[in-house]
């Protein structure tokens, strides 16, 4: 895991605890400050806990907040003349940072907050797994994957932190069913589809039905059907691609196929399944490749691309670097 992966697990983590703490009870005076601290130490903190607080729309969190009169000393000085409310649940995703800390600390009471626990699924190099949720839904999860799943009665939430998964999502209209991936999120109610993760790109390909895509919270939503692919980049969308699915090789055949990409794009690929990792110089990883190369198998891969492309290949205990032939 990179370091901007773990920075960002562990910013959810720290949200869920924010959120345990409130569900026990009122916060005693040093708890509110520390907690006012952590959400005003980075936008980021403030963005993840209303994403959370809106997972878990109760309907007494909206009669909490149309209740909710802010007391005239406090700093964050609420106003609410134009908040709509829905008829069961109430979208925090648009409230000011100070908004949310205040609701949060009036609420504070066991009876507001009733989520599903969070729980994780994550897979070792050269392991998957093939999960039942408890919706119904089923995942596949590619090797050095990471997922966060956080269900509630009013929405199913999955936090794609790495690699790569395929979503079997069970129908649920009332429910829908949304994978956030950092600032980009991927929404469904019933529908197959495969997300492939990398620390530069986002693809997302579906396989039946349909998912709206977003590559930021304040960016365009694309709808994307059966047999079309998108490529999130710098939180922005690309154009949307036809895909072929009866000839579509994905990750849970064993293979891989890929068409005129940056051979760091598959060698990122190949390291979720290889025994020793693969790294390239600059100038080679950047080198586009194309073919049909198998996932387990990384030294014939890794042979195979040194003899096409003119590529020194060095190996020791620590792993395989390619470069460019003297």
């Amino acid at each position: 895991m990179s370091t901007a992966e773990q920075a960002e697990q562990d910013l959810y983590i720290q949200a869920a605890a924010w959120v345990e703490k409130l569900a026990a009870g009122e916060l005693d005076s040093l708890s509110k400050r520390r907690f006012s601290h952590w959400l005003e130490a980075d936008p980021r903190h403030c963005t993840v806990l209303s994403s959370m607080l809106q997972t878990w729309q109760d309907p007494a969190l909206t009669q909490a907040l149309a209740a909710y009169q802010p007391h005239p000393l406090k700093r964050w000085q609420l106003s609410l003349p134009r908040w709509r409310f829905a008829t069961a649940a109430v979208s925090l995703t648009a409230v000011a940072c100070s908004a949310v800390l205040a609701v949060a600390l009036y609420l504070g009471n066991s009876s507001m907050f009733q989520p599903t626990a969070a729980y994780e699924l994550k897979t070792a190099r050269a392991s998957t797994m093939h999960k039942a949720l408890d919706d119904g839904s089923v995942v596949d999860i590619a090797a050095a994957s990471q997922l966060t799943v956080l269900f509630s009665a009013n929405k199913r939430q999955v936090v794609q932190g790495q690699g790569a998964a395929y979503f079997a999502v069970a129908k649920d209209k009332q429910r829908p069913f949304e994978v956030r991936l950092d600032q980009a999120t991927v929404v469904a109610v019933g529908t197959e589809f495969n997300i492939d993760r990398d620390p530069d790109l986002i693809d997302i390909t579906v396989y039946e039905g349909a998912v709206q895509v977003q590559a930021s919270a304040t960016g365009p939503r694309q709808l994307l059907k059966a047999g079309e692919r998108v490529r999130i980049v710098q939180n922005r969308l690309s154009a949307v691609e036809k895909v072929d699915l009866q000839q579509l090789v994905d990750w849970r055949s064993g293979w891989i196929e890929i068409e005129n990409e940056p051979l760091a794009y598959l060698l990122h690929r190949l390291n979720r399944s290889a025994a020793l990792p693969v790294t390239a110089s600059a100038e080679v990883a950047q080198l586009r490749v194309a073919g049909r190369f198998e996932l387990a198998n990384t030294q014939q891969t890794v042979q195979a691309l040194s003899d096409a492309y003119n590529l020194t290949l060095q190996q020791d205990s620590s792993g395989i670097r390619l470069s460019r032939a003297p």
